[in-house]
C-alpha cells in the first residue's frame, strides 16, 4: 500500500496549512486552550474554513464537499491539531451519518449548514448510568401526534453549552426483548423549551455538560431513520466514518519538543538513564499508530474491509494508552517542574505538559472505555463470542 500523498492531496495539505497560517491568531488559540468551548473567534473561523469548503472536504459537491478521498479529513484532523484550532468533529461525523441513513429532506436541511460552518452538533448518548453500554440509556421519547415527547438526562455532553443541536439517543421503547432495540435517535434543537445545560469541569479544566430535559417537544421530522432503529443509526455513527484520523503529528511534536528539553536540559544525568529507553517505546507506538491510521484510511477509500476487521477500535485503543504514557513520561523528565502552571514564572515548556497530563485519561474513554474497545477488537475483528 502507497502512503505517499497523491498530488490532489497534497495541493490540500498546502492550502489548509497556509490558510491556518494565516488565520488561526492568537484570540482563536486561546480560546481553544483554555477548553471552555467555541468562542466568536473560533466561530469565525470555523466559517471561513466553511466558505472555502475545507471543513467536509470527503463530502459531495452537492453538499458542500469536495468529494476527495479519507485521506484529505486525515489531513484536515492533523493541520487542526498542528495550529490548535477548533475542531468541527461532532457536526462533520453526524453529517457522515446523514449521508448515509438521513432522509433527502433532512440531508437538505442539515449537511449544507454544517459544511458551511453554521451548524454544531452535540453528542447525547451518555447517562448517568449508562456510559460504555450505551443501549442502557433511559431518556424516554413518547410519541404524541406529530411530535415525540422528551424527558431524562444526559450527562458528558461536551459542545453541548455552543452547539445548535443534540444528537440524541433515547429510549422509545421500555419493553423492548433486547434493550438496543427500543431505541429512536432524535436531532433536538438546543433552543427547545424544556431543555436546561448545566456545566460540568474535568479535572484538566475542561467544560463538559449534563442536560435535563422536561417534557421537551421534538417534531417526527428530526427523528434519524425509523422508530425503534436508533441501534442501527447509532452504529452508522460510531463506526461508518471510515478514514483513520490524524498523522500523529500532534504526537510527534511533543515528543520532538521533549528530545529538544532532554538534550538541552538533561544531558549528562546518571538519575536520567531511563529517558532513552522511555522515549524510544513512544516514538515506535507513535509509527505504529500512525501506519495504522494510514491503513484504515486507505482501505476505507478502497472501500473494502482488511483483514481483522477495520481497526478503528484498535487506533482508539492505542492513541489512548499512547496519550496517556506521553504525558506520564513528560512529567516524569520535568520533574517538580512538571506540576507548575503556566502562570508560572518557573514552568517549562510553557507549562502545557501539566494540563495535557490531566486531560490524558479522558482520552481512554471518549468514544468507549478501553475495556470496550478490547471487546469490540475481540468480537468483531476476531470473532471471538463476548464474555
Amino acid at each position: 500500500m502507497d502512503f505517499e500523498l497523491n498530488p490532489e492531496d497534497k495541493a490540500f495539505q498546502k492550502e489548509i496549512r497556509e490558510f491556518l497560517d494565516k488565520e488561526c491568531n492568537e484570540h482563536v488559540v486561546a480560546e481553544v486552550d483554555s477548553m471552555l468551548g467555541e468562542g466568536p473567534y473560533s466561530k469565525e473561523l470555523l466559517r471561513k474554513m466553511g466558505a472555502r469548503k475545507l471543513l467536509t472536504p470527503t463530502w459531495p459537491l452537492e453538499y458542500g464537499g469536495r468529494a476527495m478521498g479519507h485521506m484529505a479529513e486525515s489531513i484536515k484532523v492533523d493541520e487542526i491539531t498542528l495550529h490548535h484550532a477548533p475542531f468541527p468533529l461532532d457536526g462533520v461525523e453526524i453529517g457522515n451519518s446523514l449521508l448515509m441513513v438521513g432522509n433527502e429532506e433532512q440531508k437538505k436541511r442539515f449537511l449544507p449548514g454544517i459544511a458551511k460552518g453554521e451548524i454544531e452538533f452535540a453528542l447525547g448518548y451518555s447517562e448517568p448510568n449508562a456510559g460504555s453500554d450505551v443501549a442502557s440509556v433511559q431518556l424516554r421519547s413518547v410519541e404524541d401526534g406529530d411530535h415525540f415527547i422528551l424527558n431524562g438526562q444526559k450527562i458528558y455532553n461536551t459542545e453541548a453549552h455552543f452547539s445548535d443541536y443534540h444528537w440524541l439517543l433515547t429510549r422509545s421503547d421500555p419493553n423492548a426483548v433486547k434493550k438496543h432495540r427500543g431505541l429512536t435517535l432524535f436531532m433536538v434543537d438546543l433552543k427547545s423549551p424544556g431543555i436546561t445545560i448545566r456545566p460540568l469541569i474535568t479535572m484538566a479544566g475542561l467544560r463538559t455538560n449534563e442536560v435535563f430535559y422536561e417534557d421537551v417537544k421534538v417534531p417526527k421530522a428530526n427523528m434519524v431513520g425509523e422508530k425503534n432503529g436508533g441501534w442501527a443509526v447509532l452504529m452508522s455513527a460510531l463506526y461508518g466514518g471510515g478514514g483513520g484520523g490524524s498523522l500523529s503529528s500532534g504526537t510527534k511534536k511533543v515528543i520532538d519538543t521533549l528530545v529538544k528539553y532532554v538534550l538541552t536540559e538533561k544531558r549528562d544525568t546518571e538519575d536520567n538513564e531511563w529517558i532513552p529507553d522511555a522515549m524510544a517505546e513512544l516514538y515506535i507506538k507513535t509509527q505504529v499508530g500512525e501506519l495504522m491510521g494510514l491503513r484504515a484510511t486507505g482501505f476505507a477509500d478502497l472501500k473494502v474491509m482488511p483483514l481483522y476487521g477495520g481497526g478503528g477500535a484498535a487506533s482508539r485503543l492505542l492513541g489512548g494508552d499512547t496519550r496517556r504514557l506521553l504525558y506520564k513520561t513528560a512529567m516524569q523528565i520535568l520533574g517538580p517542574y512538571g506540576q507548575l502552571a503556566k502562570d508560572s514564572k518557573w514552568a517549562q515548556l510553557h507549562g502545557e505538559i501539566l494540563r495535557e497530563y490531566m486531560d490524558a485519561p479522558r482520552w481512554t474513554i471518549v468514544h468507549g472505555s478501553q475495556e470496550i474497545q478490547k471487546l469490540n477488537i475481540a468480537t468483531r475483528s476476531l470473532g471471538l463470542p463476548r464474555k
